[in-house]
């Protein structure tokens, strides 16, 4: 009987486990999709951009580029299929404020990486902000520190 039960219990705190691996899963493919969309958003992806992509990946997941490429690779279809930017930015509201900032910064990073922001590009930027409950002065000082950096 006690045995029972110890399984019962292992057996329940194992499955309470996967809902983080869950999370984890979908908060990276959000970030990797929130930079294809936009890298996408004005029609014109170019290999600046892609390089950017994979970089700023890398800088706010922690993974090296071949991940970063694979998580992109999936992410870019799921941008795709997708009809709204909210799917992407709900996973991200409940994360750490700095966590949301460094997003903002990188899809600005993108945005900048081809040398031309288009105003698609920065209303997205802008509407992914406000989803994410990011403030209007750090959304430009995202922007400001972006242009800052070497592409």
């Amino acid at each position: 009987m006690f045995k029972a039960l110890h399984n019962l219990f292992k057996q329940l705190s194992d499955d309470a486990s996967l809902p983080n691996i869950v999370g984890k899963q979908e908060f990276e493919l959000s970030m990797a999709a929130l930079l294809c969309e936009v890298a996408s958003i004005d029609n014109d992806i170019n290999d600046k951009e892609t390089i950017a992509k994979v970089r700023q990946l890398s800088l706010l997941l922690g993974i090296d580029n071949e991940k970063a490429n694979e998580l992109l690779v999936i992410a870019s279809k799921k941008s795709d299929d997708s009809v709204s930017v909210y799917e992407f930015t709900s996973t991200l509201r409940n994360v750490e404020y700095k966590q949301r900032y460094e997003l903002i910064e990188s899809m600005w990073c993108v945005a900048y990486a081809d040398g031309v922001i288009d105003p698609s590009e920065e209303a997205l930027i802008r509407q992914v902000a406000d989803l994410i409950y990011i403030t209007h002065s750090d959304y430009i000082k995202a922007k400001l520190d972006a242009d800052s950096k070497p592409i």
